[in-house]
């Protein structure tokens, strides 16, 4: 049996991030029982020990960035979007203290007259 050259070269594997992901967790579970069985999630899914590492790898750095976002529980407004609304809080307190000084002068009236 012959091989020609197309024969073996093997066909690159594309993998789904999801895919990816199973494969992470399938070769953690193999490390964690400590069978030896990473090897067989190699084969299975036909990827070598140097895709696994990159693997590994790209989980580990996506979940350390992931950690270290700063979660705000307030929801982010741009500086502009933010001058505006502080331009018209002072506005309506402006107007609450012309009021509360319009009805202090109505009551005075009321009372005197």
């Amino acid at each position: 049996m012959n091989d020609s050259p197309e024969d073996i070269v093997r066909k690159r594997r594309y993998l789904s991030p999801q895919e990816k992901y199973q494969i992470f967790i399938e070769a953690t579970i193999a490390k964690a029982q400590g069978n030896g069985s990473i090897g067989e999630v190699l084969r299975r899914w036909g990827i070598h020990a140097t895709d696994l590492s990159r693997i590994r790898k790209a989980v580990e750095e996506g979940a350390i960035s992931t950690f270290r976002m700063r979660k705000s529980r307030k929801p982010k407004v741009d500086y502009a979007e933010h001058q505006r609304l502080k331009d018209e809080k002072e506005r309506l307190e402006a107007t609450v203290l012309e009021q509360a000084a319009e009805l202090a002068l109505l009551k005075k009236k009321d009372r005197s007259g």
